[in-house]
């Protein structure tokens, strides 16, 4: 297992920065996902016809993985017992699993995490969850909380829920939570939202700052500290015509 890190002396580096890269897109998708399907009603969960249903609004779902009573991870593709191998509902589980194999990101590798050490460990898989949204380029992921304490963990990947655009009237706030929620390089949770949302990014060669344009002409120009924090962030409006 490679050597945990800060903030939380538990996630690897590579998932912390997977975690800069996809979470101020996943974050968004997220409140888009949670308007949608509001959470708080009451709820049903089939993994058989693989749909969620949440008060009067019902998605298709795919399994991510389980939180147990006892603060233990257990990813869909680990549990056999609910999840035969093969299954073909097992599918983006199973790609998550092969895309951290190939960039190094134990959490996704490893059928179970113990995260007990956390002082949240529900709060801790959400952090899983969200890189997971992230790297699928799904539409969400929800928890159901169990009858034996436990919460599942699914996956929205239904095509009714809508897909974030962009929006520059909250790029800077995306940017000020994500950098929150995964702190250690906040050049990469620029780079990573600005390309979710099409745009060409390139550093300037003078002071670092990242300069992007959009395909409508939308620029976005960020400027960082000697430490490499957020300073500025300032969007421009396409050319009129």
């Amino acid at each position: 297992m490679p050597m945990p890190l800060k903030p939380d002396d538990v996630f690897s580096r590579a998932f912390e920065d997977a975690g800069a890269y996809y979470a101020a897109a996943a974050l968004e998708q997220q409140a888009t996902y949670t308007r949608y399907q509001p959470p708080g009603g009451a709820w049903s969960l089939s993994y058989d016809t693989s749909m969620l249903r949440i008060g009067e609004v019902t998605v298709h779902q795919s399994p991510l993985g389980s939180l147990g009573h006892d603060g233990s991870w257990l990813w869909a593709w680990g549990n056999e017992r609910t999840h035969p191998p093969g299954v073909s509902r097992l599918g983006l589980a199973v790609w998550l699993r092969d895309f951290g194999e190939r960039n190094g990101i134990y959490e996704f590798v490893e059928p179970r995490l113990e995260l007990a050490a956390f002082a949240d460990p529900l709060a801790a898989a959400e952090r899983l969850a969200t890189v997971a949204l992230g790297a699928l380029r799904t539409r969400g992921f929800a928890s159901c909380p169990l009858d034996n304490g436990a919460r599942a963990f699914v996956v929205v990947d239904d095509a009714a829920v809508p897909e974030a655009g962009f929006d520059r009237r909250v790029v800077t706030g995306m940017f000020d939570v994500a950098v929150r929620q995964f702190p250690y390089d906040p050049r990469q949770t620029v780079t990573g939202y600005l390309a979710r949302h099409g745009f060409t990014v390139r550093e300037a060669v003078a002071d670092g700052s990242l300069h992007a344009e959009g395909q409508d002409g939308m620029t976005v120009a960020v400027r960082f500290t000697e430490e490499g924090l957020l300073a500025a962030v300032s969007v421009g409006r396409p050319p009129a015509g």
